[in-house]
């Protein structure tokens, strides 16, 4: 089968597995995932994938949480069988980070014979285990225990290192496990943090075209239309999920699923990741310097999408004048901008300043470079603003599911969230609609609105 942007609502799951193929951008893509297997009962396949791929000395890594849950179900299918089996169950009084000392402890419980890594649990764990996979050269299978977050599939790890929130490079499972009759009974917040990672693809994939517009980034429209396409889906079956039902939690695993293939495709998290997770991971650090835990992460990036939606629909209105933006440019105070991060993001404060010195993204000249291709294309960009749901009609589709649309609801304080929307793009390299306020002006008073507005 030839893989063609008309034909990406017939597509399954396995279509998109161990083929490469070109694609109309350019570039070959492929991913080296070779199973998934989403079904009722699906841990009871375990074994025969281990066969399959001539593992027999398990390495099998979990939390408390999804030990309970299933990694002692599948301790005990394993040692009926004819399997070497080892394992390693995190403890911690609080959340599991995906630090240093995690790495640390891994290392020292994994068995040098081991053949195969197996993770059982979802973000923390899977990001552990597909990081430890790339740079010990050991493959690992994904026992997914909650539809929580898109990472399952995808070749980027956010870990925690010296405080700060950064994306490494990884490698993808062997093959993905997700038992519906686990999956279907995650805590509400898990499956509402995965279904708020599902709806922040509109923002992402916005964020990406003003991306290829604005600075000529590599874009693919089949990866772009493949990643929406299932959104569609999982949004339809949204209010069925506090039912639980079966069906609609598929759905939201096979976009969760499929937007990890679309990273593998394209190299980077473009197609997942934009404003709306930067927001997110601001909050965060913020949250963790603080030692105070922060809601879920897919939750906040769904409230995100409001709030960087509501930003786009505030730009869209605009009529930039080019000599008032200039002006505005020129009044930028780096010293001022020095002192906030440095307060901000304190122990990492040298890293961020780092980055934006070494790609000189708030350099007076780089800007203005982007301002005149703002200015130019400008009734492009108002297009491309408007290709996404209303703020209003993402807080209706959050509704469905129970989730957080107020900052009240949400639990984070204003503060965080108005400095997070200012200082957020600091954290990466990319173009995102927060990027085009600061580059127009008005990225602190469009913060602060939004605070107002959505604090109630």
């Amino acid at each position: 089968m030839i893989l063609a942007r008309e034909n990406i609502s017939k597509y399954k799951i396995q279509d998109y597995l161990g083929r490469g193929f070109l694609c109309n951008c350019g570039r070959e893509h492929s991913v080296d995932i070779e199973k998934v297997v989403i079904e009722n009962g699906a841990i009871a396949k375990i074994p025969e994938i281990l066969i399959f791929f001539n593992f027999k000395k398990i390495f099998m890594v979990a939390d408390e949480n999804t030990y309970n849950v299933a990694g002692a179900g599948i301790e005990k299918i394993l040692r009926n069988g004819d399997f070497e089996l080892y394992k390693l169950v995190y403890i911690r009084e609080g959340n599991l980070v995906p630090d240093e000392k995690a790495m640390g402890e891994f290392i020292i419980n994994l068995p040098e014979t081991t053949d195969v890594i197996l993770a059982v649990g979802s973000g923390v764990i899977s990001d552990l285990c597909k990081f430890m996979s790339y740079k010990l050269k050991i493959p690992y299978i994904m026992v997914a225990t909650a539809p929580s977050m898109d990472g399952y599939a995808s070749t980027a790890a956010p870990l925690t290192i010296n405080g700060l929130k950064t994306t490494l490079s990884a490698t993808v499972p062997k093959a993905i496990i997700g038992d519906i009759d686990i999956l279907k009974n995650a805590p509400m917040d898990m499956i509402r943090a995965g279904f708020g990672d599902v709806i922040g693809k509109y923002s992402a994939i916005n964020d990406w075209k003003l991306g290829r517009l604005i600075n000529d980034e590599y874009y693919c429209e089949f990866v772009s239309d493949m990643v929406m396409y299932s959104v569609k889906k999982c949004v339809e079956t949204a209010d069925r999920l506090q039912k639980r039902d079966d069906s609609a939690i598929r759905n939201l695993m096979e976009c969760l699923l499929l937007t990890g293939i679309a990273m593998s495709y394209t190299g980077n998290s473009r197609p997942a990741s934009g404003s709306e997770h930067h927001l997110s991971h601001f909050i965060e650090m913020v949250y963790m310097f603080d030692g105070k835990e922060s809601p879920p992460h897919g939750i906040k990036v769904g409230f995100n999408t409001i709030a960087v939606n509501y930003i786009r629909e505030k730009i869209s209105e605009l009529n930039p004048d080019f000599s008032e933006v200039t002006k505005k440019a020129s009044e930028f105070d780096k010293n001022k901008w020095l002192e906030d991060v440095k307060r901000l993001f304190r122990v990492s404060a040298a890293e961020v300043i780092d980055l934006n010195e070494r790609e000189g993204i708030n350099s007076y000249d780089k800007r203005m470079k982007r301002v005149k291709r703002i200015i130019d294309r400008w009734n492009e960009i108002v297009e491309i603003l408007a290709e996404v749901p209303s703020y209003n009609e993402i807080r209706d589709i959050l509704r469905k599911i129970g989730a957080p649309v107020t900052l009240k609801e949400l639990g984070v304080d204003r503060e965080t969230v108005l400095n997070g929307l200012v200082y957020a793009k600091e954290i990466r390299n990319r173009y995102t609609v927060l990027q085009l306020a600061w580059d127009l002006g008005v990225l602190g008073d469009l913060a602060e609105e939004m605070g107002q507005k959505f604090y109630v």
